[in-house]
């Protein structure tokens, strides 16, 4: 795990042994950075570095972060110290430049005055999620004989063993629907060779001009329409009325 880590030494922006140190990852709320800050957030576990060299407390302060973190554990307290009169606060610099770089940790600010002042620092480290339980699963007599019997149905299927189930085939009548005497009649009805024609469809009068009256085209034309309008009704299904008056042959 220390492995996975290679901390960078470079000091950026050098703070005094006075300054107040502090960082907030994206992930954390303003609410618990001032909890953290004002020291609402009890520390669990303390580590102080102050007399270690450098090397010494970067190789420390990894392995204390990493067993705090799989102890599940949520604040820390970093004792770096302050340096001694006019010398540059070496420690306290690099602890504010490492730990932005573990990934484990989410905030820190310098602690209070009752746990060191600008002398220490308070980490807050990353909620990780407990591991879930493993689910243990009791076998019983009747899940193993299930079981059985399903490797037993398998293997009779890959040896092309098949159960076929009776099927009785379905009687059908033999009655077979005829056609009733008005469909008789209306497929008997020849058609007449002029149905098609344009001269007696009525579609477009202006086209389609009556013959004159008193002539012998008139009388056709007379006729022609009243068969249509008897194959139409016949069609329809209405019988016609039959009557005893004559048809006109002479000029009228």
């Amino acid at each position: 795990m220390l492995n996975e880590y290679y901390l960078n030494d470079d000091i950026e922006e050098p703070v005094l042994a006075s300054s107040t140190i502090s960082y907030i990852a994206p992930n954390v709320s303003g609410k618990r950075f001032h909890d953290l800050k004002t020291g609402l957030i009890p520390w669990e576990t303390k580590l102080d570095l102050s007399d270690y060299q450098p090397e010494n407390a970067r190789h420390m302060l990894l392995d204390f972060i990493h067993k705090q973190a799989k102890k599940f554990k949520q604040c820390l307290l970093i004792i770096h110290g302050t340096g001694s009169k006019n010398s540059f606060p070496l420690l306290k610099n690099l602890i504010n430049n490492w730990l932005p770089q573990i990934r484990e940790v989410a905030a820190f600010h310098s602690a209070q005055p009752k746990d060191g002042g600008v002398g220490a620092v308070y980490v807050l480290l990353n909620a990780f999620e407990l591991p879930a339980p493993t689910r243990i699963e009791k076998s019983t007599f009747l899940v193993a004989e299930t079981k059985a019997m399903e490797r037993q149905r398998r293997l009779a299927e890959q040896q092309g063993e098949r159960r076929l189930a009776v099927v009785k085939a379905r009687e059908h009548s033999e009655y077979e629907a005829t056609a009733g005497p008005e469909g008789d009649l209306q497929n008997d009805i020849l058609q007449h060779p002029h149905l098609a024609s344009q001269r007696f469809d009525g579609v477009d009068s202006p086209l389609n001009p009556e013959p004159p009256l008193n002539s012998e085209a008139r009388r056709e034309f007379d006729n022609e329409r009243r068969n249509q309008e008897q194959e139409k009704q016949l069609r329809l299904g209405n019988m016609p009325k039959f009557n005893n008056t004559p048809k006109p042959r002479g000029p009228y």
